[in-house]
């Protein structure tokens, strides 16, 4: 093993690094707390690779995120103490285990290879052999860890032995498995266990305003099989992974995107917004978690006369600001202001608020929130106290027979229905109006929940 460098820095060893070399890179930034997409950014920015590698330097860092927790377990079956190796070893080795187990295009020889050069270049051949041997043991089990039996443990009690297997193997902490059961019971846990450990669809929104947004929409549709799309809204699309072609009518798909034709959006919340009848409001509305905007944009597109835009970070606005000045879309007063203390007493129209959550609801996009603490008891805690506080103050600010529209991006009861219920307990001038959950059925799932409530 190489002395020069501490093991958790030996990822970021200068010089020139290929796609498996970046993904090692970006997964230890996650290590020290990154989100996926922030590390894939970092990463990619400081590299002059192909395009063709920049995709394969992200699929595998998300993939390798996706499953970690059942590359965890292959390992410790493996190996006698696989918690000893350098993180950036492991890494190494779970990209070896995502080509073995889930790309079919890349030969088994050539994934070994290429991990025990990486060790071998970054630790020395000890190390090389190690992970030599550790995949040549997997690539000896053939197919049985694609099962989820195989990772059932004998030490676990009987009557809990398949559900931790499941846990295992669909690479979800217990914690979230088990909220899930709770909620939803079992068989619904395992159909939303499975869904987030596979890849997402992409979510595509085209611009009613623009004059050529038919012709975009009949491209797409002529491009794509019907199998491996869906329609969203009457506006917005979903496309299996792979499946969204980066040509359309002769031109990019980036130059679509620059001219405000189309735009990438997330299928569930174009969704919510569908389902809820976000896109029938005429009076002027307030997003009052904006981000960098795209449910502002979605409902500007889609006629609706939203006036302000407010978040807590500059950063998102800036991005909501330079999009609105780049498309001919009217414009919208965008301002830093936390949601839980709102800058004006009342507001003389809707209120839309996308609050901060834990995020269960996309974990096939971030798959991050899977890692060690990031969704620990306390933090779990800590979401529905935020977002009564932002809910109640917004709730205070509403117009009589104005609506105020409550989403988030989990599956966690205590961060939807309750906090809605608590709101109602304690306003008596507000109703519910309507609700709306992702289905499980959808290809594309992402759980959503949103709630339009009424001032009376």
């Amino acid at each position: 093993m190489r002395k020069d460098l501490p093991s958790r820095s030996r990822a970021a060893v200068s010089g020139p690094a290929g796609a498996r070399d970046l993904a090692v890179r970006a997964l230890t930034l996650m290590d020290d707390g990154m989100p996926v997409q922030a590390a894939v950014d970092s990463v990619l920015a400081a590299s002059s690779l192909a395009s063709r590698e920049r995709r394969l330097a992200a699929e595998l860092v998300y993939g390798c995120a996706r499953e970690r927790i059942r590359c965890e377990a292959i390992l410790g079956r493996l190996m006698r103490k696989p918690g000893g190796l350098p993180r950036p070893m492991l890494h190494c080795l779970a990209i070896a285990v995502h080509s073995l187990l889930f790309q079919s295009r890349i030969p088994a020889h050539a994934a070994i290879s290429e991990a025990v050069r990486q060790v071998d270049r970054l630790y020395g051949q000890r190390l090389g052999r190690v992970a030599n041997g550790v995949l040549r043991s997997l690539q000896r089990l053939g197919e049985a860890p694609l099962a989820a039996s195989w990772y059932e443990d004998p030490g676990v009690q009987p009557g809990l032995r398949g559900w931790r297997a499941a846990c295992r193997f669909w690479s979800l902490p217990d914690s979230i498995a088990d909220l899930w059961r709770d909620a939803y019971g079992e068989e619904a846990a395992l159909a939303l266990m499975r869904r987030s450990f596979e890849r997402p669809w992409t979510g595509v929104r085209i611009n009613a305003q623009h004059p050529e947004a038919r012709a975009m929409r009949a491209a797409l549709e002529a491009a794509v099989p019907r199998a491996n799309r869906a329609d969203i809204s009457p506006w917005g699309m979903a496309f299996a992974p792979g499946a969204l072609p980066e040509e359309l009518l002769g031109q990019p798909l980036a130059r679509w995107r620059e001219r405000g034709v189309a735009d990438f959006q997330s299928a569930g919340s174009q969704a919510v917004l569908h389902e809820l009848g976000l896109t029938q409001w005429r009076k002027p509305v307030w997003d009052a978690c904006a981000g960098v905007g795209g449910k502002s944009l979605a409902l500007l597109e889609a006629g609706v006369p939203v006036r302000l835009a407010t978040d807590m970070s500059a950063t998102r606005l800036g991005l909501l600001a330079s999009t609105l000045a780049r498309r001919a879309l009217p414009q919208v007063a965008v301002a830093l202001a936390d949601a839980a203390r709102p800058p004006m007493r009342s507001w003389p129209g809707h209120i839309l608020v996308d609050a901060p959550c834990s995020g269960l609801g996309v974990l096939a996009r971030r798959p991050d929130i899977r890692f060690p603490g990031r969704r620990d008891a306390a933090a779990m805690r800590s979401y529905p106290k935020t977002q009564q506080r932002i809910i109640a103050a917004l709730a205070e600010r509403l117009a009589q027979g104005c609506e105020l529209a409550y989403l988030t991006c989990t599956l966690n009861p205590a961060e939807n229905e309750a906090v809605v219920e608590s709101l109602l307990a304690r306003e008596r001038g507000l109703e519910l109006v309507r609700t709306w959950t992702t289905p499980v059925t959808p290809p594309w799932l992402e759980g959503m929940f949103g709630a339009v409530l009424r001032r009376r």
